[in-house]
């Protein structure tokens, strides 16, 4: 009785160990896609004044997320969507489960999840799950540093917001 106890025991504390090491290898990707991400998208914000236009639209048959000024495009994004965040029941939600996001706009995001099976990074292979409003930016970046994408973007939808992973992006006046 003694040995199944110990032995028990022994498990507990190992399985502990390795949650831990889990927890503390996933803190130190989120930490450093963070920081590696964020310095990407200020270029690109800088770069192209993503946050000054007025209006933007998404054709989700190009892939394609465009800035606008007056009715004219200023800037044409190749993107990605990562996710969203719902503000009625505080989830993020990520695209690869998302059946109104189509196909084009979320054929990368399976890498995502491959990566967080591979490290075994619960949230990143959890379709849907509670957080709060910052943290769905946690997991923009998370998916911008795996996918190497060039910044990103956050619109407002009916219930919350999308999240939108700029892969390429370009001046819609090619002579600019």
């Amino acid at each position: 009785m003694r040995k199944i106890i110990l032995i028990s025991l022994c498990l507990f504390f190992v399985a502990q160990a390795v949650a831990a090491q889990e927890k503390d290898g996933y803190k130190k990707f989120l930490e450093q896609s963070t920081e590696d991400f964020k310095k990407n998208a200020e270029k690109t914000n800088k770069d192209y004044n993503i946050g000054s236009y007025s209006r933007w639209d998404v054709d989700q048959e190009t892939g394609e997320l465009i800035f606008s000024e007056n009715g004219v495009s200023k800037v044409i994004a190749k993107v990605q969507i990562a996710g969203s965040y719902s503000k009625l029941s505080h989830t993020w939600k990520w695209s690869w489960d998302n059946k109104t996001v189509y196909d084009l706009m979320k054929k990368d995001m399976g890498q995502v999840k491959d990566y967080g099976e591979k490290n075994q990074f619960k949230e990143l292979t959890t379709p849907i799950f509670q957080c709060e409003e910052d943290y769905a930016w946690v997991m923009t970046a998370a998916a911008g540093s795996v996918l190497k994408a060039k910044g990103a973007y956050r619109g407002p939808i009916d219930s919350g917001y999308a999240y939108f992973l700029i892969m390429d992006i370009k001046w819609a006046d090619a002579g600019k």
